[in-house]
């Protein structure tokens, strides 16, 4: 069985293009606008954003499962169904009118507990799943190509349900609740899209573990690795440093600078953008030079992005459109080239406790950092920072924290090895040679993503 197949290989695309339009309706500008909808405190929307990390804990348990019984595509079909059917009713209890808005955060608090525990159970059963279907010969190709297309459906989600909002906020007293019920029914609706092309996608048997022994020495089997271990070291300070303030840009945008639905919705096109041409530029180029060369460079620019959000104002909108072009397009290689790399240094058998043991890690960094903020911005609220004569909110100081721990933490990454490793000096002559993204060849590479895929020089 191989991923040569260009059904297959369309199929996983409209799959994640659908998936990741269920996941920009339930997340980001819409996720918090609706925490803003419910008078959510900055601690509980800290919270909010650190419950999809903190779920990762149940991956090992799945990776148990999975690894037992072989049933990948079961796992990732059922517990995506199950997490996208309980915005249903998380609708219903936001919409719910003799419910204290109390009552209302906890319930969905709960709720949405439950989605993201299903989802994150999917995805490492996913990417189990996949990277055993895509042969390591174009899987910087294959992500690249189909994270394009995810990125693509997320934009065109975002920018026309961001207007809807945007529009029935002004024209009508109910306009936030009829909004939200318009986004999130659209949501489930897509989610269950996506569900009909995962199903299409051929099914693979899992390689029973070698190691045959109970949960527990499993769970210590990534740690015996020293280069494995450097890897997650890394990945949680790493973790912890970006979302301690990522998950209050989108707070920032909309009450500190007092952007609207439509101009966050069009920060997220630009963005969109941007990662939609990284993805494929960046795929491209982690198969010549692999990935560490790759996250090295993006880091650097990732590093001091919270503190150029910082110095933003809310009159200015030329800034906020750069950082999202320039910052995107490196996530792009970052987002990318940390999931190849992860797939490269895992060992074959019992992959996928190695891959979860990575969600886990990554995201208990990812689930602390937010909640440490929010407690951090508490006392912060009621004092008055001046600097330089112009006002400073709390949230400015928590973008300038992530800027220094990010650069603290990224020292890290000098101790992890990837097989075939080249210097960084050899991604910068790359760079240079670049030729696929440019007016004379009409963006080709990008027009055209199932033939290069399907090369001749990758069949079989």
């Amino acid at each position: 069985m191989n991923f040569h197949s260009k059904t297959a290989f369309k199929n996983s695309i409209y799959d994640g293009l659908f998936a990741n339009m269920f996941a920009t309706l339930t997340g980001g500008v819409f996720l918090t606008g609706f925490a803003l909808y419910l008078e959510m405190s900055d601690l509980v929307i800290g919270l909010l954003g650190s419950i999809p990390f903190l779920v990762t804990v149940f991956q090992f348990p799945a990776s148990y499962f999975v690894s037992r019984n072989g049933h990948r595509k079961q796992v990732t079909y059922w517990g995506a169904a199950i997490a996208r059917l309980i915005w249903i009713p998380i609708l219903m209890t936001a919409l719910m009118p003799f419910l204290s808005n109390v009552a209302k955060c906890l319930v969905i608090l709960v709720l949405f507990f439950l989605s993201h525990t299903c989802n994150s159970i999917s995805y490492v059963s996913w990417l189990s799943w996949t990277s055993d279907l895509v042969p390591d010969v174009f899987r910087g190709r294959f992500f690249g190509t189909r994270n394009m297309f995810c990125g693509l459906g997320g934009m065109v989600a975002m920018l026309f349900f961001g207007n809807i909002l945007d529009f029935l906020k002004s024209h009508s007293p109910l306009g936030l609740p009829v909004g939200f019920s318009i986004t999130f029914m659209s949501a489930v609706f897509f989610g269950i899209l996506s569900l009909y092309f995962m199903k299409q996608v051929p099914d693979l048997p899992a390689a029973r573990p070698a190691i045959r022994s109970s949960l527990r020495s499993l769970v210590y089997l990534p740690f015996s690795n020293r280069n494995f271990r450097n890897f997650l070291i890394f990945t949680f300070f790493w973790s912890f440093s970006v979302y301690f303030a990522s998950p209050f840009f989108t707070l920032y945008f909309l009450r500190d600078l007092k952007f609207s639905y439509g101009f966050v919705a069009v920060l997220g096109i630009i963005s969109g953008c941007a990662d939609l041409v990284g993805m494929q530029l960046w795929g491209l180029i982690s198969d010549k030079v692999r990935n560490k060369a790759v996250i090295q460079i993006g880091g650097w620019v990732a590093i001091f992005l919270p503190i150029a959000w910082a110095g933003v104002s809310p009159d200015n909108v030329v800034i906020p459109v750069f950082l999202h072009l320039f910052g995107s397009g490196f996530w792009a290689g970052i987002n990318l080239c940390m999931n190849n790399l992860l797939l490269r240094i895992s060992p074959q058998e019992n992959k996928a406790f190695f891959l979860s043991s990575y969600g886990i890690v990554g995201g208990i960094g990812a689930a602390i950092a937010p909640v440490a903020a929010g407690l951090a911005l508490k006392p912060l609220l009621n004092l008055d920072f001046q600097f330089f004569g112009r006002q400073i909110v709390p949230l400015q100081i928590v973008f300038l924290t992530s800027t220094l721990l990010r650069l603290l933490s990224f020292q890290l990454f000098k101790y992890i090895h990837e097989p075939e490793e080249v210097p960084l000096g050899q991604l910068v002559r790359v760079l240079r040679n670049v030729r696929g993204l440019n007016l004379a060849t009409g963006f080709n590479s990008l027009l055209h993503p199932f033939v290069e895929i399907t090369s001749k020089k990758d069949q079989p």
